[in-house]
């Protein structure tokens, strides 16, 4: 089993076996004398075909056996994924399946950690008697650099600037789930002779990934900035900037902010592109 969110796993991994054993035990389509695949998908479809044999390795009386199973069933969830392999349909739609699965859960989940670990679990009857867990890559701790140019609408005036960023990622599971950083911020505004006052800021910032799909992304973040050089009249000295941003997609981040001085306080909003 691949576990990918343990929020009310144990609920959703027993209600969902429970469907799939009901579908089961009502299908009279398996095949009688030839191996088979069971694709499940809960909430969605099961479909079932004719499969080459599938051999795994079982822990049995103090060592590492070869079995040959001849039909394997696949569960793909949102949280997880599990393959079975057996030999009679009555194992797979066994009440005691269930049981296993949710104590070798309650295990997992009693030892779980950010880095990406491999358990696994053997029986004895219904008594656990082999565990085992493998560390798999890195805890993923990594300094980046960024730079990237951002197009921003403040008193509604147009404004380029470029920015600099530098921080530390801290991977979960092999998914990298959070950022601090600090970023540099040039910002260009045209005067009314044509020429570019240029204003910088200094901001420190944290984001979150809320995915768990380590090929998609879903940032959003909060930004803490002060106006540290100023000039013309675009901004007053002593001036703070909130933001909040959310990667729209693959280096392009939007960010409404809110700028605040002793003399006023007023919105903006950035469209970020990164390098």
């Amino acid at each position: 089993m691949s576990i990918y969110n343990y929020s009310d796993l144990k609920k959703d991994v027993g209600e969902e076996l429970k469907r799939l054993q009901k579908i089961l035990k009502v299908n009279q389509d398996l095949p009688k004398n030839l191996p088979y695949k069971i694709t499940y998908k809960p909430n969605e479809k099961l479909t079932i075909k004719t499969e080459e044999k599938a051999e795994t390795i079982i822990w049995e009386n103090g060592e590492y056996k070869p079995y040959q199973f001849d039909n394997i069933c696949q569960v793909f969830s949102d949280k997880y994924y599990i393959s079975i392999e057996f030999d009679d349909q009555e194992n797979l739609i066994s009440k005691n399946l269930i049981t296993k699965v949710i104590q070798a859960l309650d295990d997992t989940s009693a030892r779980r950690s950010r880095r990406l670990k491999l358990f696994k679990y053997a029986f004895e009857k219904d008594s656990l008697i082999k565990k085992e867990d493998y560390r798999i890559g890195t805890t993923g701790e990594l300094l980046f650099l960024k730079v990237g140019v951002g197009v921003n609408l403040i008193k509604n005036d147009p404004v380029i600037d470029f920015t600099g960023e530098i921080g530390f990622g801290f991977n979960k599971k092999d998914v990298l789930k959070n950022q601090y950083y600090l970023s540099y911020n040039l910002l260009y505004d045209f005067n009314d002779n044509s020429s570019a006052d240029i204003n910088s800021l200094l901001s420190l910032g944290y984001r979150r990934n809320f995915s768990t799909n380590k090929d998609k992304s879903n940032w959003v973040g909060l930004e803490f900035g002060y106006l540290i050089s100023q000039n013309g009249d675009m901004f007053d000295d002593d001036t703070f900037r909130f933001g909040v941003n959310w990667e729209a997609g693959n280096y392009i981040t939007i960010s409404p902010q809110l700028y605040i001085s002793s003399e006023q306080t007023y919105p903006a909003i950035r469209i970020g592109f990164g390098f």
